[in-house]
């Protein structure tokens, strides 16, 4: 392969991955330094998603139930089992999410630690 000179060399291909490979390094050692802005764990941003997933479970468990319901054309027996499915799926969502925050939470003072 030619370089841009025209000429063909082997020795510029191994100093341009070597130069590349140097101001990555470079890169990464300016950037390291540097705490990443993570917005996930505010604590509003943390109050607000878990709220969400929450009220979103139920609802839908209660809109599934609805529509059963009217499709069935039966009583309410399927709103009220979707809002306790949903109750519950919302619960397990909550719990599977704080937990998944608080490792992310001790994983970044860990790295704080460190540094």
């Amino acid at each position: 392969m030619s370089n841009t000179s025209g000429n063909s060399s082997n020795s510029s291909k191994t100093s341009n991955l070597d130069d590349l490979e140097q101001r990555v390094e470079d890169a990464k050692r300016r950037h390291s330094g540097k705490d990443e802005v993570n917005t996930d764990n505010s604590m509003l941003g943390m109050a607000w998603r878990i709220s969400t997933e929450l009220v979103v479970a139920v609802f839908i468990g209660c809109a599934i139930g609805y529509g059963i319901d009217y499709f069935a054309k039966t009583g309410p027996i399927f709103i009220i089992l979707g809002l306790v499915l949903g109750t519950v799926a919302g619960i397990r969502n909550t719990f599977k999410l704080v937990l998944k925050m608080e490792a992310a939470e001790k994983e970044r003072l860990e790295k704080q630690g460190k540094s």
